[in-house]
């Protein structure tokens, strides 16, 4: 569970936070959610494929790091195993939080901390306070790094507004048979319908393009040939 509370320079004063990855440190997830904004980023390191809600019938795109529940790949005891972290990795263990005003107005955002991180402590790790109260260098890291997330919440929505318009996501499956001769299967995913894109008239085509959503699929395919190098790390983990 998570204790998220609305982080402050006096109550908070001592606390630090440990920046280094590790089985130890991160939950262990065998996805997590893909950001449209970094896909460029995170093509060249992760398959990216979409989850469906079943209660909401959206669709949100994830960053596959494992075959089975709980199984990060890239992740061991030396770090994060890739060039590029994805941002809801690295922003851990902070989130965003919308907090009512005291006169009744509109609600308005906050930096939450998660207190039972295992990354959060008093004694190792980046302080998040200067002395005087101010925000460390890493804290405004983290602050810009969740500001840029809510600031683009527009151009995620409208990625996703024409992605369900125009119909371009299928459902897929792989099946994978590891040299020990352990079988796993990828279900319940969903990628971009390459038939379906392809056949778009001029002026869906013309809109994807003028949305900056176009080069978004197209990033999302070409992060399919990480599946190989995913298929890769399970080998090796399978071999101890």
């Amino acid at each position: 569970m998570t204790n998220a509370v609305v982080l402050n320079n006096v109550t908070h004063k001592d606390l630090r936070v440990v920046r280094h990855h590790s089985p130890a440190l991160n939950e262990p997830l065998n996805m997590t959610l893909a950001l449209p904004f970094e896909f460029r980023s995170l093509q060249h390191e992760y398959p990216l494929v979409f989850i469906r809600n079943d209660t909401t019938h959206t669709y949100q795109a994830v960053a596959l790091l494992g075959f089975e529940q709980q199984e990060n790949l890239y992740l061991n005891d030396k770090g994060w195993d890739a060039s590029y972290i994805p941002l809801m990795i690295e922003r851990q263990p902070f989130l965003i939080g919308m907090q009512p005003a005291a006169d009744n107005s509109a609600a308005h955002p906050v930096l939450l901390i998660d207190m039972d991180s295992p990354k959060v402590s008093e004694h190792d790790g980046e302080p998040l306070f200067l002395p005087h109260g101010g925000h460390s260098e890493y804290l405004q890291q983290v602050t810009d790094i969740l500001a840029t997330i809510r600031e683009r919440e527009s151009e995620t929505q409208v990625f996703y507004d024409l992605l369900a318009r125009y119909e371009l996501l299928e459902p897929f499956f792989l099946d994978v048979t590891l040299d020990n001769q352990t079988k796993h299967r990828l279900t319940g995913y969903y990628t971009i319908n390459e038939e379906r894109l392809s056949t778009l008239p001029t002026e869906a085509i013309a809109e994807l393009h003028q949305q900056n959503v176009l080069p978004l699929l197209y990033y999302v395919l070409a992060s399919h040939s990480n599946f190989r190098s995913l298929i890769d790390r399970k080998q090796a983990a399978s071999r101890g």
